[in-house]
C-alpha cells in the first residue's frame, strides 16, 4: 500500500486565491469533462510533470511544484491524480450536468487545459482534509490506524498498487457469488426477489439477466487489459441494459452512494464510459442486495426502514449459501469432521472443520457500514463500530466473543459441538472470522482485531491460556477464500499453511540496523508494512487458473 501526497491548489499556485471548484469547471468543454472522468479509471495516470499540451505551461508547473518540493523537503514527489479524488471529481461533475455538460462553443485548449488542473488540484484539497490523519510517530499501533482510517473509506475501489490482480479476484468472485444468487432467488418462497431484479434491469428473465452481466463482465476484462473505459454496444438489448445503469442525475453523498448504484454514465446515445471498475463488478451483487431489500419490504409489507430483511439475507444467503458452499467445497475431504447449521445459537460457531486435533472454528460476519462512518476517517468511530459488530454488541457475544466461547468451551472440554475435543487436551485452534464485504481486507485491520482478540481470549482463559495451542485470529474476506479454493482444494494443509505463515508474518518484529538512515527508513517500512498486510495479499505459492474464469462464461457463448 503506498503513502503519497496528493498535490493541492496551494502547493502550485501559493500567491493566488482559489476560486469556487465550479467556476473552474463551467470554462471546460462537456467532451473534456466526461472523457476526463473515465480517462482517470486508466491504470496508468500522468502526473503533474506531463498533463500540459503547452510545453510553456508545462515547465512553469513544473518549476512551482519543485520549488514547494525544495521548500519542505518533500522525500517525493507528490501525485496529481487518485481515485479517491476522481470520484469526488466525478460526482461534482455528474451532479451538475444541466450547468456543466451542454454543448458549448469552441474554446481555448490551452485555458481549458489550466481550468480543470486548478479545479482538480481543489478536489485533492477535500480528499486531503478528509484524511488529516497526523503524525505516525513510527508507531506501529498508530501507523495500523492510520492505514485503516485511510483504507477504510476506499477499501471498496482498491488498496493496493497492483490493482489489477485486486479487479480480477474481485470480478472472479464476483461471478461464483451471482451465480449463487441466481438460484437463491429462484427458489419458490424467493420468486419475488426474483422478479425485482428482472424489472431493475429491464431483462424479461434471469437467463436474460445472466447473459447481460457476463457479457458486460467480459467486456470489462477486455477493457482492463487494453486500458480503456469507453464501452459502445452495437446490439440493442445491450445498450437498454447499459442504460439501466446509468442515471440523468447523481447525488452527491459521504461514500459516493449514487455512483455506487449508477457505476456507467451515458457520453452520448449508445456510447458509454466507466465511472469506476470495482462499482461496476459491485452492481451486480454488492449493491443489488438493496434492490432486494425494497422488494423484500414491499412483498411482506413493512416499513421503508424495517431492517429485518439484513437478518435473513445474512443468516439464509450470506451464511446458508455462500458461506457453506465455499467451506465446504474447500473443506471436502471425508476424513475431516465437518459441521454447519443454519440457525445455530452464540454458542455455537458458524461453521467447523475437525481434523485429529486441528480444529478450525468460523464465525461469519456480513454487515452494513454507514456512510458517515466509513467516509470519516475518523479511527475512533471506525474502532467503535468494529468492537460492536465483530466483538460484543451490548452484553452479546459476537464474531471474536463467539469465537472465544468456542474456544472456551473446547478448553473446558465442555464443548457441545463435538464430544471428541471434550477428551483431549492438546486441541490446537484456529479462530478464523470471516467477513462478506472487502472493504474490511485493508492493511492494519487484522492487526488490530487480533490485539483485541488476543487481550480477551486471555482474559476470559486465565491461566488456561497456552498460545502453542489456542493460535492467533484469522480474519479474512470471502472473496480471497473463493479466490484461493482452486488451490485449498488440493491438499488439506494448504489452508493452515497460509493461515500459519499469515501469523508468522503478523508478528515478526524486525531489527533495523543498516548506517545508511535512507535505507534504513526503507526496510523499516517494509517490515510495518509487512506485518499490518491484510492475508489477502501476502505473497501466495500458486497461480490463479485462467481457465476457470472462462469457464464462468461458457453458459452465454455460442454453440
Amino acid at each position: 500500500m503506498r503513502v503519497v501526497q496528493r498535490l493541492e491548489f496551494d502547493n502550485v499556485f501559493p500567491e493566488e486565491e482559489p476560486k469556487e471548484i465550479m467556476e473552474y469547471l463551467v470554462n471546460i468543454s462537456r467532451e473534456i469533462l466526461l472523457k476526463f472522468i473515465g480517462f482517470c479509471t486508466r491504470r496508468e495516470q500522468p502526473n503533474y510533470t506531463n498533463i500540459f499540451s503547452n510545453l510553456e505551461t508545462q515547465a512553469e508547473i513544473d518549476r512551482r511544484v519543485a520549488d514547494y518540493g525544495r521548500t519542505y523537503n518533500l522525500p517525493e514527489r507528490p501525485i496529481l491524480i487518485s481515485r479517491e479524488a476522481s470520484l469526488m471529481f466525478a460526482e461534482i461533475v455528474l451532479a451538475n450536468r444541466d450547468e456543466l455538460l451542454k454543448e458549448t462553443d469552441e474554446r481555448n485548449v490551452d485555458d481549458e487545459e489550466l481550468n480543470l488542473f486548478k479545479a482538480y488540484l481543489l478536489v485533492n484539497k477535500n480528499a486531503n482534509e478528509k484524511q488529516n490523519l497526523g503524525s505516525a510517530e513510527d508507531n506501529i499501533d498508530r501507523i495500523a490506524d492510520m492505514f485503516m482510517a485511510m483504507g477504510f473509506a476506499s477499501g471498496d475501489i482498491g488498496n493496493y498498487e497492483n490493482v489489477d490482480l485486486e479487479f480480477a479476484k474481485v470480478l472472479y468472485a464476483m461471478l461464483v457469488k451471482f451465480e449463487y444468487l441466481i438460484e437463491f432467488v429462484q427458489r419458490e418462497e424467493n420468486t419475488y426477489m426474483a422478479q425485482a431484479l428482472i424489472d431493475t434491469f429491464g431483462q424479461e428473465d434471469l437467463d436474460g439477466l445472466n447473459y447481460q452481466v457476463k457479457t458486460l463482465v467480459a467486456q470489462l476484462l477486455r477493457l482492463k487489459h487494453e486500458d480503456a473505459y469507453i464501452v459502445s454496444p452495437e446490439r440493442q438489448d445491450h445498450i437498454n441494459f447499459l442504460k439501466s445503469l446509468t442515471s440523468s442525475k447523481i447525488e452527491p453523498s459521504a461514500d459516493f452512494t449514487n455512483l455506487k448504484i449508477f457505476p456507467i454514465y451515458e457520453i452520448e446515445e449508445g456510447r458509454f464510459s466507466l465511472v469506476d471498475y470495482f462499482y461496476v463488478v459491485d452492481k451486480f451483487f454488492k449493491s443489488i442486495k438493496f434492490t432486494l431489500k425494497a422488494a423484500f419490504i414491499k412483498h411482506h409489507n413493512l416499513k421503508l426502514n424495517d431492517s429485518s430483511f439484513f437478518s435473513y439475507y445474512n443468516l439464509h444467503f450470506s451464511e446458508d449459501v455462500v458461506m457453506k458452499n465455499v467451506l465446504d467445497e474447500i473443506f471436502h475431504w471425508q476424513y475431516q469432521e465437518k459441521r454447519q447449521v443454519a440457525d445455530t445459537n452464540d454458542s455455537e460457531p458458524d461453521y467447523y472443520v475437525r481434523h485429529n486435533n486441528r480444529v478450525y472454528l468460523f464465525e461469519n460476519k456480513d454487515i452494513l457500514v454507514a456512510a458517515d462512518i466509513k467516509s470519516s476517517s475518523d479511527i475512533d468511530e471506525i474502532d467503535k463500530l468494529l468492537k460492536k459488530k465483530f466483538v460484543h454488541d451490548g452484553d452479546r457475544h459476537v464474531g471474536i466473543g463467539q469465537l472465544i466461547t468456542s474456544i472456551k468451551q473446547i478448553v473446558d472440554n465442555k464443548f457441545p459441538y463435538d464430544d471428541y475435543v471434550n477428551n483431549k487436551k492438546n486441541v490446537i485452534i484456529y479462530p478464523i472470522l470471516l467477513v462478506s464485504d472487502r472493504i474490511f481486507e485493508i492493511p492494519g485491520m487484522n492487526y488490530k482485531l487480533n490485539k483485541w482478540y488476543t487481550e480477551l481470549v486471555k482474559e476470559r482463559l486465565g491461566d488456561a491460556y497456552n498460545p502453542n495451542f489456542i493460535r492467533p485470529l484469522t480474519f479474512i474476506d470471502m472473496d480471497t477464500l473463493i479466490y484461493w479454493t482452486p488451490y485449498l482444494v488440493k491438499k488439506d494443509k494448504y489452508f493452515r499453511e497460509i493461515i500459519e505463515d499469515h501469523h508468522k508474518a503478523m508478528n515478526r518484529v524486525t531489527v533495523i540496523n543498516n548506517p545508511d538512515p535512507l535505507q534504513g527508513r526503507i526496510q523499516a517500512q517494509k517490515a510495518i508494512s509487512n506485518r499490518l498486510s491484510a492475508i489477502s495479499y501476502r505473497e501466495q505459492k500458486f497461480k490463479f487458473p485462467v481457465d476457470l474464469l472462462v469457464d464462468k462464461f461458457r453458459d452465454i457463448l455460442p454453440d
